[in-house]
């Protein structure tokens, strides 16, 4: 990749989800160029519709055409369709905030949601954003269908463990927490969370595992408050939550194209 195209993408990345966006001394500083060369990278990205520049602060921000073109590339994933059904029904049958995560290389990134009434978890990660691995439900569920080695590899590439103030208390803040909690989700074949991510937000989220022996590329989430989402209640919805992964996992592969079978 070209120094030209890093600092493309580099500025793409740290104005993402800052609304207010940076000054050029900032975005300079950032990312550990000099300002002649931020300006003619900002400058060209102006230019082509990928970031505006504030006409009363003065400062960079990100234009509607990335998100134009994130959210016609995921209208173009079949699954993304396909899993709205069973989102919708989910958190109409919850009252919660149901979920769809998709794998995407060594990340897992939130997809879709559906929101099940006006009681329902308000607050939601915006779409595109990377789940968290080492703090939340999904993260569990999905790296629970790898080895120990490749999920506590994966949790280091992300960044490692949250700290104590960065978190819920009862995340895990070290690899033999977490590993109990791997262990855990495995035997149990479904991933159980409260006060992790979040202080009073609770969750339970099982992978979408493919019928021909492929890895684990989707995981289905329900998640609301923890006065409400209780250990027993989570236990009553896991029936309705493993019908929906196993019905969209059927739907899925019907869907998706087939390899010649010589092969």
């Amino acid at each position: 990749m070209s120094t030209a195209t890093s600092r493309g993408l580099g500025v793409i990345e740290l104005l993402t989800g800052e609304v207010d966006g940076f000054p050029l001394g900032v975005l300079a500083e950032r990312l550990g160029a000099g300002k002649s060369s931020a300006h003619r990278t900002v400058t060209e990205l102006v230019e082509l519709g990928f970031i505006r520049q504030d006409a009363v602060s003065g400062n960079y921000v990100l234009g509607m055409k990335i998100v134009s073109l994130a959210q016609r590339h995921l209208a173009r994933i079949p699954l993304v369709d396909l899993a709205q059904t069973f989102l919708d029904q989910l958190a109409a049958e919850s009252g919660e905030l149901a979920r769809l995560s998709i794998v995407d290389g060594t990340s897992l990134i939130w997809i879709a949601k559906s929101e099940g009434g006006r009681s329902s978890l308000r607050v939601d990660p915006d779409a595109g954003r990377e789940v968290m691995l080492s703090c939340t439900a999904s993260g569990l569920a999905w790296l629970s269908t790898k080895s120990d080695e490749r999920a506590l590899e994966l949790i280091d590439e992300q960044g490692g463990y949250p700290r104590l103030d960065e978190a819920g208390p009862k995340a895990p803040h070290n690899a033999q927490e977490y590993l109990q909690l791997l262990h855990r989700v495995r035997e149990e074949g479904f991933a159980h969370l409260e006060d992790a991510f979040e202080v009073g937000v609770a969750a339970i989220a099982v992978p979408v595992v493919p019928p021909t022996g492929q890895e684990t590329s989707y995981v289905l989430n329900i998640a609301g408050p923890t006065a409400r989402l209780t250990a027993e209640r989570c236990h009553a919805l896991l029936p309705s939550l493993r019908r929906a992964v196993s019905d969209m996992t059927a739907l899925s592969w019907n869907h998706s194209p087939r390899k010649d079978s010589r092969t």
